[in-house]
């Protein structure tokens, strides 16, 4: 099969319209499910252009009002290094009033360089997230049927280290899953969980170096697990809730390249001792100083409020992408920050609120597969998963490796 049609430039390829079309149609579909009466915003980059035009046209198709935003990271580069702090503090007001109008939000990120905002400042970049925060974070995410996707790039490609075609294979691949049976797997999953009091995490327990191990103790009693496939991340899938606020306690070490929250800035190599919910070491091989900094915009940023697994079985390596990266079968991730405030999934209630509340919310996953060190998780001192398997009877989708 051809993955890419034309090859532009850094920034705008053209894919097989074929796999395009069926995200496109999964997205719409499936996971925003768009209605006529819904008013659609579609905020995309560039280089997303391709499935933003697919996307337009099945949402005008079924009746529904269509608006789009294009991103642009390079210009926001520009402006947040020089913008005064009262024009920083007004800068999303033009995207804010449209999300307010709206009733989906699909957003497409394709960022030619990923890292183009290290230049600008510490304090600059905390005025931009203090203003994107009411609206195009808390509000969207809980007042709006929103939806995220990461589309593939040679920025993205070139930090994993892969051909551009090879990473755009490995990417659709992990669009092609079996959503329903996964689903069908998650919910067995999602109800053990629920019934649990204590996660213990554990991965690379045999690393020469006591600091490179994980092992956390996660209280979790009373908190409910959420069965996300294509929920709000495409590709998904995973299972998520919050830890109990000061039950989490031990050390985790998250290997190799990521974000840095929202910073678009990369970190390396982040090591973290937890006491009582809170963690009280942060080190790391790149960025300390920005990792110090952004650990203390406010009291919930050392505190957590997320904890999940992630279970595409097409998704069986560690990739900078964070978003893809937590999704891998076989991984955890644990997030430094606020927790979701909603209280009902699919119309059943739920609590993953923990009430941490914060400016940030930073996804670090953990992979246990046995290329990466192995791990266990054990739920309430019972082995659940051991080298990224589940053993539970029901989960085996989730075990496969599809490759195509």
């Amino acid at each position: 099969m051809n993955y890419i049609v034309k090859d532009l430039s850094d920034e705008i390829v053209t894919f097989n319209p074929e796999l395009v079309e069926k995200v496109a149609s999964d997205w719409v579909h499936l996971s925003a499910k768009v209605k006529p009466t819904d008013h659609v915003l579609i905020i995309y980059d560039v280089g997303g252009r391709q499935l933003a035009k697919e996307v337009a046209r099945l949402c005008s198709q079924k009746g529904a009002r269509v608006y789009y935003y294009v991103r642009e990271l390079e210009m926001d580069s520009v402006l947040f290094a020089n913008l005064k702090k009262r024009d920083i503090a007004r800068y999303y007001s033009f995207l804010n009033s449209q999300i307010m109008q709206a009733d989906v939000v699909l957003m497409i990120r394709a960022a030619k360089d990923p890292t183009v905002m290290e230049n600008v400042s510490v304090d600059r970049m905390k005025e931009a997230q203090k203003a994107q925060k009411p609206i195009y974070g808390d509000y969207r995410v809980n007042h709006t049927n929103w939806q995220l996707i990461y589309w593939p790039t040679k920025a993205e490609a070139n930090l994993e280290g892969l051909p551009f075609e090879e990473y755009v294979k490995l990417y659709f691949n992990a669009c092609d899953q079996p959503w329903d049976e996964i689903k069908k797997a998650q919910e067995i999953l999602t109800k053990i969980l629920d019934e649990g009091k204590t996660l213990t995490l554990i991965a690379d327990p045999s690393n020469p170096d006591p600091k490179k191990r994980t092992h956390l103790e996660v209280g979790i009693e009373g908190m409910t697990f959420i069965n996300s496939t294509i929920d709000n991340n495409y590709p998904g899938s995973e299972v998520f809730s919050a830890p109990e606020i000061d039950k989490v306690d031990g050390q985790f070490f998250a290997a190799g390249k990521r974000m840095l929250g929202h910073e678009n800035k990369i970190i390396e190599d982040v090591y973290f001792k937890v006491e009582k919910g809170v963690i009280v070491e942060a080190k790391s091989k790149t960025l300390q100083e920005d990792l110090d900094e952004f650990l203390s915009r406010d009291e919930g940023a050392r505190r957590f409020g997320e904890i999940a697994f992630g279970t595409n079985p097409g998704l069986r390596r560690r990739l900078f992408n964070g978003l893809l990266n937590e999704k891998v079968g076989g991984s955890f991730h644990i997030t430094p920050g606020s927790s979701y405030e909603f209280s009902e999934h699919e119309g059943k209630p739920v609590k993953v609120f923990n009430g941490n509340v914060s400016s940030i919310h930073w996804d670090i996953t953990i992979q246990m597969l046995p290329e990466y060190g192995g791990g266990e998780v054990l739920l309430d001192g019972k082995i659940i998963q051991k080298d990224g398997e589940w053993i539970i009877p029901g989960l085996e989708i989730l075990n496969r490796g599809l490759t195509k």
